[in-house]
């Protein structure tokens, strides 16, 4: 039996209606997944957390790579000795050493005893000469005593004076003195011989004299003087 043409048409018709229709639904369908996974995008991503790593060890099993030799080194040269001259230092002369402190022949008196000798004669005497740098001087007192700066035993002889006259000058008695303890015999005894001045203080040290009651010592000769 042949269809007719409107029977065909409305088939027709009806398939391109559905195929409309599935279309659009495709369509909705895709159309809502796009919205989904846009929604899914734009949410904010969870924070990750990060979980330590154990620490790393090496393998106990590996051996260690062979220390790398080093190249040998190419011989150097030793550099010739240079000889140096030494030089020698001389030694610092050893320090001068003080001079000893030389004895005070004055002994902190003005005069100093310069000669102080003895001879045998037939009186018993202490003559001598008074110096002033070398020259004679006249006015100066002697006296002997027993003790050393005591009284004095005989009158003090003043130098250039007559031992007959002593108020007497005598030229050539200059700064000559003369002390007679016995004229014409001898005596024994210990003396002390020194000069001192008007005052009666003394300005030598004390010359010490013995003599003999017998030839000996019997005429001292003492000089003082003063450089």
């Amino acid at each position: 039996m042949k269809r007719s043409p409107s029977t065909l048409t409305l088939i027709a018709f009806g398939c391109l209606v559905w195929l409309i229709v599935l279309g659009c639904r495709v369509a909705d369908v895709v159309a809502q997944a796009g919205a989904t996974s846009t929604r899914a995008a734009t949410r904010t991503a969870p924070r990750p957390t990060f979980t330590s790593a154990p620490p790393t060890q090496p393998p106990t099993d590996v051996p260690p790579p062979p220390p790398t030799s080093a190249p040998p080194a190419a011989p150097t040269r030793a550099p010739a000795p240079r000889s140096v001259p030494t030089r020698t230092r001389t030694p610092a002369p050893p320090p001068t050493p003080a001079p000893p402190p030389t004895a005070d022949p004055y002994q902190g008196y003005f005069y100093r005893i310069s000669q102080n000798t003895c001879t045998s004669g037939g009186n018993t005497r202490i003559i001598g000469t008074v110096y002033e740098r070398g020259a004679k001087v006249n006015g100066i007192r002697v006296r002997v005593s027993y003790i050393p700066g005591g009284e004095a035993i005989l009158p003090d002889f003043i130098t250039g004076v007559d031992p007959n006259d002593p108020k007497r000058i005598d030229g050539s008695l200059q700064g000559q003195y003369r002390l007679g303890l016995q004229e014409g015999g001898l005596l024994e005894g210990n003396w002390y011989v020194f000069v001192i001045n008007n005052l009666g203080e003394q300005m030598s040290p004390n010359a010490n004299v013995h003599t003999d009651g017998k030839p000996g010592c019997n005429i001292a000769t003492v000089d003082f003087s003063h450089d």
